[in-house]
């Protein structure tokens, strides 16, 4: 019995490693089609559906429309819509494809990567699937000395000490200390830094969408980690890509 319950937990792990496998390999390939540059592309007076096909066509994109959340909001299929470019890439057509669109009606639309398809809705309900996610930003919050008496390893001092017999650059007698050992500058702690790097975020990345600021999204620093809830845009906006 404890082998079968081994031998089924052992299956389950790798067909879950497989699926997450494959799923970043679809979203790879999603995000390759998002990055391909499109040598002209000329829609006057264009319904939106024509649009999206023809993009789905030329581009060879997995390209969902959720047209339901459009049409709620008074996006329809036969909207019309004026873009003219060349060489660029998919991702900056359907980014002007989308102002153009919501522009009429006063209303936000977007696009996200999800199982190899390219969803595109409206950013109302994008926003209302939060994903939480756990950063590691220890390297961004440690403590970096400032010594203001470091040792002067210049060719001067060198050549200027040995002649004196001496052999030690000037100013490196005995050891040296931080500013902070040195009655100087008082620094700030892990935590403080922390904080400081919320706040910076809250500020600069989409600032309407924190708590703080009367969004539904949450950020919090403890143990230098960032613990992030927040919607999928936030979250690429923040780390890139997400799985």
């Amino acid at each position: 019995m404890r082998w079968t319950i081994l031998i089924l937990t052992l299956v389950a792990s790798l067909a879950s490693v497989s699926l997450g496998a494959r799923r970043t390999s679809e979203n790879a390939a999603a995000r390759a089609a998002l990055s391909r540059t499109l040598p002209e592309v000329r829609f006057t007076n264009i319904t939106l559906q024509d649009a999206f096909d023809f993009l789905r066509d030329v581009s060879g994109a997995n390209l969902h429309v959720n047209w339901r959340a459009l049409e709620a909001i008074g996006i329809g299929k036969d909207t019309t819509i004026n873009v003219r470019l060349r060489s660029v890439p998919l991702r900056s057509v359907l980014n002007l494809v989308c102002s153009e669109a919501g522009a009429g009606v006063g209303a936000a639309l977007t696009f996200y990567v999800e199982d190899g398809v390219i969803e595109i809705t409206t950013r109302e309900l994008a926003d209302q699937r939060m994903i939480t996610i756990v950063y590691p930003v220890e390297d961004l919050v440690m403590d970096i000395p400032d010594y203001d008496n470091a040792p002067d390893f210049s060719l001067t001092s060198t050549v200027s000490n040995s002649r004196s017999g001496s052999s030690y650059a000037t100013g490196t007698r005995g050891s040296y200390q931080s500013r902070t050992q040195t009655g100087g500058e008082k620094s700030t702690s892990k935590a403080e830094r922390g904080q400081q790097l919320v706040q910076l975020i809250i500020d600069t990345v989409r600032p309407d969408v924190w708590r703080e600021n009367g969004g539904p999204a949450a950020i919090r620093y403890f143990n230098g980690q960032l613990i992030v809830t927040a919607p999928r845009s936030v979250h690429e906006m923040i780390g890139g890509p997400i799985d």
